[in-house]
């Protein structure tokens, strides 16, 4: 077993020691001899190999001279290999890893750092390619030194030699660590914004861009992957980032923040300046709505201490060409309209680089990639590599509207917890993915007042209407399901849908199942709802669901009682109530207006229902807007009949229960009428005898002498007309 040097003897003034049991003694032949000495997980560290008589049967090593990520713990030596001393070596290039410590040295300067780092490695026996790292450096500011190359004829593979002349290739800072540590990064959607920041990289390297802002403001919804996107860039192009959050930076007294602020930004200049980095340098402020709120009149008052940090920080932005070139400024952020406008002016963070929702495809890709990375991790067996087939991922990249890759990396941690103790089998696996896709939430939905369903019940739960039903196929689920025949003959999808028909003849129940068969999120939204006592709050309401709703597209809007919630503009309705409406509908129409009517996969469809048609404004009720008016009608007799049916499958009816009589009887009666029929004949029988089984037909009779249909015939004839006029 390995420990640590200084558990066993703290000394420095002789480092590279590795302490062996005299019993192992055959492992080695010679005493006091350097090797490089190899543990399980293959690092290793050169030291100078000495037995040690006593009662432990550990071996003690100093990591001074070590692979990168050495740890002595935990682990056993797999050899001991030998090493000559190599004397003809000329010259050792390394990199030099500092920490922002060094900035903070009142003198600093790449020939000091030069001095520090010979003076510490003098006596050492070094390998190309190790690390070196003590509690001396870090005092100094310098968190490792890697030997990066040799100059020496003929060097062998299997020899250590000690310092000549020294040469700093590069100085480097380590990677920040607020951000993710990724294994492996998933590309999938990010293609765009990484290219974009890699544009401004290679910007920044270009003379003719000196003395112009190069800053760049990433925005995505929470958990879209911002942080491992940045983590990614900053990776693959070895940058030396200064990261700045709020936790960081922020501090109970007025000033603190910012003297902060001026000492990152001037340890970046001083990096730069004096060093002289071979690689790229970026400041990163992460969530920068934190930073630079916006702030209005009525907060003006108790937010001074905001107000002072971010004129600080505009300040230091604005000079930051000025003084030094090719500083990159990233900054990202959650939430764009919380960022002060100011902030978001040309000349500080004007590029906006924004990661949109994921697709259909990319959902696909990402939790395929994502899946595949988790078997890697833990050996999985064949058979569990089996369990997502191709069909299992389609119905998930279908199922996960508005999931960003946080949410199919927290979908995924839960299917990995339940399989620990369970093996399941691919219809079990199958049935357990589906049950968790109904039970999540996407992020976009949680984060807002705004309630987004996914539903499962399609047409099948509707008895009867089959007029109705084709008509839905042909002119709505026709242009969703095939919007590439629509394109090319230059149609759009349709936007909106208005259902106008008698109350309690199944206009939600249609709208629900429309967004099941059209395989599209669902929010439903009512007057109730909207309307507030806050000047103001209605409007942000209805622009919030349809912000809700693009996170979540393809999506259904349903809007229950429109006619209570905009209603009719009239001459003199422009106070008080009708102000309101007013203002509601004006906002309704230009959202709507807003809806891009583009493929399926981000598209928004609205539709509307009421009873009251004849109270809606004119501007909705034109194509463009509403495109279809579907009339919704009572239910005729084969209509009733297949209600009735529906209602047998769930209710224990006699053989003595004629339903084609009952469908015969209730002319006039709405679905929401038979339902109630239904439930008052099962009262009924469980008021005659409370150990009945069935519901029998004079149960029926009697609840059919005092019920009487909600429906007359006059209204039902008035919504013909109103078809009529609106052909």
């Amino acid at each position: 077993m390995i420990l640590p040097l200084n558990l066993l003897d703290k000394s420095e003034l002789e480092l590279q020691r590795c302490f062996i049991p005299y019993q192992e003694n055959d492992v080695i032949t010679i005493n006091g001899a350097w090797c490089k000495c190899v543990l399980e997980d293959g690092s290793y560290t050169v030291c100078r190999v000495e037995q040690r008589v006593g009662a432990e049967k550990s071996c003690f090593v100093d990591g001074v001279v070590a692979s990168a990520g050495f740890v002595a713990n935990k682990q056993r030596v797999r050899c001991l290999e030998p090493l000559a001393l190599a004397t003809n070596v000329e010259r050792v290039i390394c990199t030099v890893h500092i920490t922002e410590q060094l900035l903070r040295r009142p003198q600093i300067s790449l020939k000091q750092l030069h001095q520090d780092v010979a003076i510490f490695m003098r006596h050492l026996k070094l390998m190309k390619g190790c690390h070196v790292q003590h509690e001396r450096l870090l005092k100094l500011g310098i968190a490792s030194i890697e030997i990066y190359d040799v100059l020496a004829p003929d060097l062998p593979s299997n020899s250590c030699f000690e310092l000549t002349t020294l040469e700093i290739s590069d100085v480097r800072l380590p990677a920040a660590t607020a951000l993710p540590r990724i294994k492996r990064f998933q590309p999938h959607g990010f293609e765009a914004p990484l290219q974009a920041l890699e544009q401004l990289l290679q910007s920044s390297r270009r003379a003719q861009f000196k003395g112009l802002p190069l800053n760049a403001l990433l925005v995505g919804a929470v958990g879209s992957g911002k942080s491992c996107l940045l983590a990614e860039f900053l990776h693959r192009h070895n940058c030396n980032c200064f990261n700045i959050t709020a936790s960081q930076v922020l501090r109970s007294q007025p000033g603190e923040t910012e003297t902060e602020l001026r000492r990152i930004f001037h340890s970046a200049h001083s990096f730069q300046q004096l060093l002289h980095p071979k690689q790229p340098i970026v400041i990163l402020l992460e969530d920068l709505e934190l930073l630079c709120p916006a702030t209005s009149a009525s907060d003006a008052r108790n937010s001074g201490n905001a107000m002072r940090i971010t004129a600080q920080l505009y300040k230091l932005i604005d000079e930051l060409p000025h003084r030094s070139r090719g500083i990159l400024c990233l900054a990202s952020s959650s939430a764009p309209n919380a960022v002060h406008p100011h902030a978001r002016r040309a000349g500080r963070f004007g590029h906006e680089i924004c990661i949109d929702m994921p697709t259909e495809q990319q959902r696909r890709q990402l939790f395929a990639g994502l899946w595949q990375q988790q078997l890697e991790e833990k050996q999985q067996q064949e058979q569990d590599s089996q369990l997502l087939t191709p069909a299992l991922l389609d119905y998930v990249a279908q199922q996960t509207q508005g999931y960003v890759i946080a949410d199919l990396t927290l979908l995924l941690r839960q299917l990995q917890q339940r399989m620990l103790n369970l093996l399941p089998t691919p219809a079990e696996f199958d049935l357990l993915l589906k049950n968790y896709l109904l039970q999540l939430q996407p992020s976009a939905s949680r984060a807002t007042d705004v309630r987004v369903l996914k539903l499962s019940t399609g047409f099948e739960s509707i008895g009867g209407m089959a007029a109705l039903k084709r008509t839905l196929q042909v002119s709505v689920l026709a242009a969703l399901r095939h919007s590439e025949a629509h394109a090319r003959f230059g149609l759009s999808l349709p936007k909106g849908l208005l259902l106008y028909g008698p109350p309690g003849c199944a206009k939600t129940s249609i709208a629900k199942c429309l967004a099941k068969e059209a395989n599209m999120t669902f929010i439903a939204s009512s007057a109730a709802e909207v309307y507030s006592p806050y000047v103001g709050c209605a409007e942000r309401f209805i622009t919030q669901i349809f912000n809700t709703a693009r996170k979540n597209a393809p999506c259904l809007i349903f809007l229950d009682e429109i006619d209570s919630l905009v209603g009719r503009r009239t001459v003199g309705n422009g106070s008080g109530g009708g102000g309101v409406q007013l203002r509601i509908l004006s906002t309704l129409l230009t959202e709507m207006d807003g809806i891009v009517s583009g493929d399926n996969v981000q598209h928004i469809l609205v539709v509307a229902a009421t009873n009251r048609p004849d109270m809606l404004d004119d501007a909705l009720l034109r194509p463009g807007r509403f495109d279809k008016l579907i009339h919704v009608p009572a239910p005729d007799l084969a209509s009733r009949l297949a209600l009735l049916q529906l209602h047998a499958q769930r209710m224990p009816f006699h053989a003595n229960v004629q339903l084609e009589e009952i469908a015969a009887r209730t002319e006039r009666y709405s679905g929401a009428d038979l339902c109630n029929l239904c439930n008052e004949a099962a009262i009924e029988a469980f008021q005659r005898d409370f150990n009945v089984s069935h519901i029998e037909l004079q149960d029926f009779e009697t609840v059919l002498a005092r019920q009487r249909s909600s429906l007359d015939q006059r209204q039902i004839e008035s919504y013909y007309k109103f078809a009529a006029r609106h052909l």
